[in-house]
């Protein structure tokens, strides 16, 4: 495995000193360093009148015996656009130490140049390319021809690769049973339609979960999930927070040790527990239960897919809480007969979601619409956003059926 990017600090410019130091001691770390500064003044080298004297000093430190020395100065010089191609595809040939930076980041290769050096080199180098910040189709289809797992799951997992249809299917196909790569592919918004339905059918089966499949809910579980919103709509606010603090606690505790997954919010709203279910949102979209409370049971459709994308939940999992808040509500109006949730009905929502999860504004303007922030809270879990404070109005009891979308049959 490539590891984790290293953090890149300054590097100084070269300087007459470094000369004298080199000539003092010419140690593989000295020259390494020097190899670091020249890489970082590369670009203004490599202007018409020092060109020359550029690229020969680029010639003796690609040269250099001691690896150490070439690992520095591929890292420096990787994202110039002054490389000589050539230059990029000895450093892209070399140790993987030294190669990874070149494959990750260098502009100066071609879908061509890596194509082949993806076909003829082990495997770290087609991780490498995997996880470069723009990637072809035809390059996908290469990376994907080398059957390896962790390219395949860093692949999947880059939103800047673009993976056709047939090679989403493919990956989805041929690595059904692995974990990794399912949990970065169901992330993508570009899933075709056909397979986000064949996912939340997976998803089904994971949780045992008959509504999925069938999309309808028994009554019994209509009833459950209604009595128990209605209920913690009735409590007082204060009692109610007391009373769920240790479960909140226990969520965070899980949520820091990445231990509080999409399937476990699932699982949660399948059992008819809605505080476990609020409370992981909450985490999620770092928010307070209050403000999810109100979006994910606004009569606005749209502002449970607000709290579902500031949330960062994969499509296939926001249509399947869509799906079944509606038909607990549904079922609970209707005197208990389960109604099946209509396939345009599906087909809308996931269009509508993955629409809005690319336009960050919008999701914003839609939670601070519903729930809007009063002042600053306590800081939430690193990387992410500041909690807003608890609303002290309760939420509707019932939820209203949404306006101008496809109705169930």
């Amino acid at each position: 495995m490539i590891a984790p990017a290293e953090a890149e600090a300054p590097v100084a410019t070269l300087a007459p000193s470094d000369v004298a130091a080199l000539r003092a001691d010419s140690s593989p770390e000295t020259r390494a360093v020097i190899a670091a500064k020249f890489g970082a003044c590369f670009e203004r080298l490599a202007q018409v009148e020092t060109q020359d004297l550029a690229h020969a000093i680029l010639g003796l430190l690609v040269g250099d015996m001691e690896r150490e020395v070439r690992r520095a100065l591929a890292q420096s010089i990787a994202t110039s656009g002054n490389l000589p191609r050539a230059t990029a595809l000895e450093l892209a040939r070399d140790d993987i130490e030294v190669a990874t930076h070149i494959l990750e980041k260098s502009p100066v290769l071609d879908d061509a140049d890596l194509t082949e050096i993806v076909r003829t080199n082990a495997m770290q180098y087609a991780l490498a390319v995997a996880g470069r910040e723009r990637i072809s189709e035809g390059l996908c289809d290469a990376l994907l021809d080398t059957g390896a797992r962790d390219v395949v799951v860093r692949l999947a997992g880059n939103t800047g690769a673009r993976l056709s249809v047939a090679a989403l299917e493919r990956v989805f196909c041929d690595w059904r049973a692995d974990t990794a790569v399912q949990n970065r592919l169901v992330r993508r918004p570009e899933l075709p339609h056909d397979m986000v339905e064949q996912m939340i059918g997976f998803i089904g089966d994971r949780l045992e979960w008959q509504l999925i499949h069938d999309r309808r809910m028994p009554a019994e579980q209509a009833r459950i999930i209604m009595q128990s919103v209605r209920e913690r709509a009735a409590i007082g606010m204060t009692a109610r927070e007391h009373g769920e603090r240790r479960l909140a606690e226990h969520l965070r505790h899980r949520h820091e040790a990445d231990d509080l997954h999409p399937d476990h919010l699932l699982a949660f709203l399948r059992d008819g527990d809605v505080a476990g279910f609020e409370h992981t949102l909450a985490l999620f979209a770092a928010l307070e239960p209050a403000a999810v409370r109100k979006l994910a049971y606004h009569p606005d459709r749209r502002h449970l897919a607000a709290l579902a994308a500031r949330a960062g939940l994969p499509t296939p999992h926001y249509v399947t809480v869509r799906m079944a808040l509606e038909l607990a509500e549904t079922g609970i109006h209707n005197s208990g007969r389960s109604r099946t949730y209509a396939a345009d009905a599906l087909a809308y929502v996931r269009a509508q979601y993955d629409r809005l999860r690319l336009d960050p504004a919008k999701v914003d303007e839609l939670v601070e619409a519903a729930a809007p922030r009063r002042s600053a809270a306590p800081a939430p879990p690193p990387t992410r956003p500041e909690h807003a404070r608890p609303e002290r109005r309760a939420r509707p009891a019932a939820l209203p059926a949404p306006a101008a979308e496809p109705a169930l049959p």
